[in-house]
């Protein structure tokens, strides 16, 4: 019975860093658009949803490839010592998002762009959080 738990806890790992990537990268295409300025009525809706959809699909691989592997061992901490704090995988979030930044480079980020990132990070940690690490533990003792 614990190999299966462990099995179903690495695979409900993955699932949640593949929506913690997703998040984080909705909100810092957002927070891209929305440095840009505000949009215009010459701009059609769709077309600006679908720039936001597009950067958000792109980037969701970028930000598991740069946050990735920061990412893995907040997760793999997280569940070996049972943390279950949303501080500690929110944390976790930022900590990833600034070691994507220092991998990328923090020359390419003004003020806004690295808030935005930093931004996604903590949301990322917290969706993280909210699928995966409340129940966060390997080898929990069950409920008697």
């Amino acid at each position: 019975m614990p190999l299966l738990r462990i099995v179903f806890r690495i695979l409900i790992m993955f699932f949640a860093f593949a929506m913690a990537a997703l998040a984080a990268a909705a909100i810092a295409a957002g927070g891209i658009v929305a440095i840009d300025g505000p949009p215009t009525l010459e701009e059609p809706p769709l077309e600006l949803m679908g720039k936001v959809m597009l950067m958000g699909l792109a980037g969701s691989s970028v930000v598991a490839a740069l946050a990735g592997p920061v990412a893995l061992v907040v997760g793999l901490v997280g569940e070996v010592f049972q943390f279950r704090s949303w501080v500690y995988y929110t944390l976790g979030g930022a900590l990833a998002a600034v070691a994507g930044m220092a991998v990328s480079g923090y020359e390419r980020f003004d003020q806004g762009s690295a808030t935005a990132v930093l931004t996604a990070g903590l949301v990322a940690g917290l969706v993280y959080w909210l699928i995966a690490g409340r129940g966060a533990g390997f080898l929990r003792k069950p409920i008697t």
